[in-house]
């Protein structure tokens, strides 16, 4: 009888083996993403990638389907430790095999410290920042002489502030500010946050009075300083003030503003030099606007002067005409009388008699009797701050030619002279 030979069931081929990924390496080092490379696989034809905020969760999240061993992870959170897992795969017969995953764990960078402000510079320096909330702490770096060195470390991330009390005023100090994590034995760090003192670069003590309409700052000299800013805002909110002006004087006028409403000012010492400029602190103050002086309306055509400032203005139906710096009264002992007075009389081409000198003058303007006025002063080559204090005149307002000879036809007899 005839027999069949047995059939042979068909053998599977087996599926291959995929390789492990090794050397996983971060090659990046920022606070925003992980670039991270890999040793490739033979026989692999892709990779797949992983990764887990290791801070915040704890399943991990395929990131990536790559074909080369490297692969730059974002955006990512900054200062925050992240566990990756690489694995490489093959396709065989229409399916996807995966080989066994290998572990990276690692973290990004702390974010820049921001914010860095100057509260004191003086014969202490004192800055703050804002805070890391993902930092275990905070490297300040101190450069004198151009020399730099980690100056301090401090730990935790609340405290963000630092003061330097070993500096002599008068010397330039710059700080780097590094926030950094530690994790796994490393220590992760930021980007520096760099700010400059001069040491004694400090806001200056003024006055800030109002009257007709304007607001007058005048403050003392900082040794430090060669110019200085003036900020204003309508709010005492720090962060709404705005620059008004940059002067190497010591005083500064406002335009005319609404009166009755307040004001608030900063003045702030800077010193500038072919490298830069190096800025100082600020004092805050407030004025409330008043269009009087000495408590009674003055109109709109009218004359200004100040004392500490050395300064005049003239306006006409409200539109200032002249501007000039002046000399008035020896300080100590021909003081210029301050108060509201009014133009009494004009001439010209008179003599101006006194004990012990008689002098010409081309326009006289007399305010108080005919013993105090405002004049030109041909015996006089510069006018303005600090002449009065020594080589004044003997009480009159003593004033450029060309700006006094513009005030006499200008303004008429009767108009206010307001004195401070």
């Amino acid at each position: 009888e005839p027999t069949t030979a047995p059939t042979q069931a068909p053998t599977e081929e087996p599926a291959p083996t995929v390789g492990k990924v090794k050397n996983i390496s971060r090659d990046s080092y920022d606070s925003d993403r992980c670039l991270l490379n890999w040793d490739k696989v033979p026989g692999a034809d892709g990779y797949y990638v992983y990764y887990l905020n290791a801070d915040d969760h704890k399943n991990f999240s395929r990131f990536a389907d790559v074909k080369t061993n490297s692969c730059n992870v974002k955006p990512l959170r900054q200062g925050t430790q992240y566990h990756f897992k690489v694995s490489a795969y093959i396709k065989h017969n229409g399916k996807i095999i995966e080989g066994e995953p290998t572990l990276k764990k690692t973290a990004t960078q702390p974010a820049q410290v921001t914010g860095l402000t100057k509260w004191r510079s003086s014969n202490v320096l004192e800055m703050e920042w804002d805070y890391n909330y993902r930092a275990t702490g905070y490297r300040i770096y101190r450069t004198v002489g151009g020399v730099e060195s980690l100056y301090k470390v401090i730990r935790g991330n609340r405290n963000t502030s630092f003061t330097d009390k070993s500096v002599t005023q008068g010397r330039f100090y710059k700080y780097r500010v590094k926030s950094f994590r530690e994790l796994y034995d490393t220590s992760y760090s930021s980007d520096a946050g760099s700010i400059m003192f001069r040491a004694g670069l400090c806001g200056p003590d003024y006055s800030i009075t109002s009257r007709l309409g304007r607001v007058n700052l005048t403050w003392n000299a900082n040794r430090y300083a060669t110019h200085y800013e003036v900020y204003y805002s309508t709010s005492p909110n720090n962060s709404t003030f705005v620059k008004l002006f940059t002067t190497p004087r010591l005083y500064y006028n406002t335009t005319k503003l609404t009166p009755g409403k307040t004001y608030y000012f900063r003045v702030r010492p800077i010193y500038v030099d072919s490298d830069g400029t190096v800025t100082g602190t600020s004092n805050k103050k407030s004025a409330k606007v008043t269009s009087t002086a000495y408590g009674d309306y003055v109109g709109d055509t009218y004359i200004e002067i100040s004392i500490d400032q050395q300064h005049m203005w003239a306006y006409k139906n409200g539109r200032q005409v002249e501007s000039t710096e002046i000399v008035t009264g020896n300080k100590g002992d021909n003081d210029t009388p301050k108060g509201y007075y009014e133009i009494l009389s004009k001439s010209t081409d008179i003599y101006l008699n006194g004990a012990g000198y008689s002098s010409f003058v081309n326009y006289w303007m007399a305010f108080i009797g005919s013993s105090y006025g405002i004049h030109d002063s041909s015996w006089r080559s510069s006018y303005g701050n600090p002449i009065y204090k020594g080589n004044g005149s003997h009480g009159c307002v003593n004033t450029p030619y060309y700006a006094v000879q513009n005030i006499y036809y200008s303004i008429p007899t009767g108009s206010p002279v307001i004195i401070y």
